[in-house]
């Protein structure tokens, strides 16, 4: 009987152990793309790594990244969350991912609230820059307001997607490496 007793406590320990300790199922990257302020230079991966506080649980103001819009902005955008949007390819190391993959942004717009806006009452406009782009993917419009782009980069060397809306004039960017 003390035995049962014992294996109980023990496995109740451990359990409680694993239920506490953090999850090494793998990086948020995995999920939603690189959002480090290092490698992306978006200063976005605030909002993943704040916590409740990003969810205005504990602050009543909500962060904005990036240019802001103009206050009388008629689709009521204030900022453009970026984040690095690597649908099938694995970063390399931070910021750096390996050569012909599919690489490109994500992006979410706010108001001034902190609701995302999540229609196509934007106009945005996707510059890519790098080496060796073509003409074709240099520019990219869209009148999604949250939405993701991505390209086939071949070319090894630093790339630089800027997500900008027309309309508000809010604005934001990422960086990274093919290798």
């Amino acid at each position: 009987m003390i035995k049962k007793s014992a294996a109980a406590a023990i496995l109740a320990t451990a359990a409680i152990a694993t239920a506490a300790s953090p999850a090494t199922a793998g990086p948020l990257d995995t999920l939603f793309g690189s959002a480090g302020a290092g490698s992306s230079g978006s200063g976005s991966s605030d909002l993943l790594d704040a916590g409740s506080s990003a969810l205005g649980s504990s602050s009543s103001t909500p962060q904005h990244y990036g240019k802001l819009g103009r206050p009388d902005a008629t689709n009521g955008v204030k900022s453009i969350n970026v984040w690095t949007y690597a649908p099938k390819a694995q970063a390399i190391s931070p910021g750096v991912y390996p050569k012909n993959s599919h690489l490109g942004v994500r992006w979410n717009s706010t108001i001034d609230a902190g609701p995302v806006v999540d229609g196509n009452e934007c106009r945005m406009e996707i510059r890519l820059s790098g080496p060796k782009i073509p003409k074709k993917a240099q520019l990219t419009k869209t009148q999604d307001c949250t939405s993701a782009k991505s390209f086939l980069l071949r070319t090894p060397g630093s790339y630089a997607i800027s997500v900008t809306d027309m309309i508000s004039g809010a604005s934001n960017s990422i960086r990274f490496d093919v290798q």
